[in-house]
């Protein structure tokens, strides 16, 4: 954590700190360290070097492919008036994470305008989550359902191969993506994780789309996957569970786990802060524009990591 902050210059841990429900405690500090006696319970230490970013910072290696093959539509879910919009501005400023796809979306459930050239895409739909289930985890399954209708709507599935979904918290590299997808021609969804598809980064092919699209169109009113609705009992699920078992329980859509798509600890990943992978596609979750940019620079100065390319033209939409 101390390495992801500008302002800190070492850190100490501490395994009671006397407050209630939280005992164990990282403190960051600024200043010069101090070097006094040892004490029980107390750990100190400095932080690792930052490597810098590259002062020209963009992700496309190539030009985008000729038609719409293999080529990436990328979309992220905000909240309105939360940390996110920062996230993603500074993204889109620097032409990664979603912005350094084929084309680019960012929706929410009201008209902000995120940065300069980009205005969210309304979703009809209430953003308030609660939280539950076995792993008491975000139950907003409702919440996607609405938005993948969106994007349905807006027909990306027709002019792109892919279609991505990312979360703005996640550390997305799309270049990494791009041979994954490549390797894995005709699979209806790339699964991220053993333990089941988890939200951070959602890879689905235009052909699964259009799985979901005829579902929806046999619904009553179009706006949700009528036979995913009707057999899948979801009320206490999240949104990546219900759309794994939307696909391929009832669809039976194609899959193939990938793990080298996700880093985060909810997936035996527990380096995952430290980013030090040239390989791995996403990193999961850095809420702190400061944290954020230190797991990207991380990832890219780990060995065997490509040089930082030059910006290229994207599709801005």
């Amino acid at each position: 954590m101390c390495q992801g902050v500008p302002q800190c210059n070492y850190f100490t841990w501490v395994a009671d700190a006397g407050l209630e429900g939280c005992k164990s405690q990282c403190w960051l500090k600024g200043g010069n360290m101090s070097y006094k006696q040892a004490k029980r319970g107390l750990v100190s230490g400095v932080s690792p070097p930052r490597p810098p970013l590259p002062a020209r910072l963009a992700t496309r290696t190539s030009a985008p492919p000729s038609g719409n093959e293999r080529s990436l539509f990328c979309f992220s879910l905000m909240v309105p008036h939360s940390y996110e919009k920062g996230l993603l501005s500074w993204q889109q400023e620097r032409s990664t994470s979603i912005f350094g796809c084929d084309a680019w979306a960012v929706y929410s459930n009201v008209s902000i305008v995120v940065a300069p050239g980009v205005v969210t895409h309304v979703v009809q739909t209430d953003l308030s989550v609660k939280f539950g289930g076995d792993s008491y985890t975000a139950l907003n399954s409702w919440i996607f359902i609405a938005v993948w209708k969106k994007v349905i709507d807006e027909r990306w599935h027709k002019s792109h191969k892919w279609l991505v979904k990312v979360d703005p918290d996640a550390v997305f590299f799309p270049e990494r993506l791009r041979p994954v997808v490549r390797a894995h021609e005709g699979v209806g969804y790339i699964n991220n994780c053993k333990y089941g598809l988890h939200g951070p980064i959602e890879v689905l092919s235009a052909q699964a789309l259009s799985t979901l699209e005829a579902d929806y169109n046999a619904s009553f009113d179009g706006k949700a996957p009528k036979e995913c609705v009707e057999r899948l009992h979801f009320g206490q699920w999240g949104e990546d569970f219900f759309l794994s078992r939307c696909l391929w329980k009832i669809h039976q859509v194609s899959r193939v786990t990938v793990p080298g798509l996700m880093c985060e600890a909810h997936c035996d990943c527990p380096d995952w802060y430290w980013c030090n992978d040239a390989e791995r596609v996403t990193f999961h979750p850095f809420k702190r524009v400061d944290m954020y940019s230190q797991c990207m620079a991380n990832s890219m100065a780990a060995p065997g990591a490509a040089a930082a390319p030059a910006a290229a033209h994207m599709v801005a939409q």
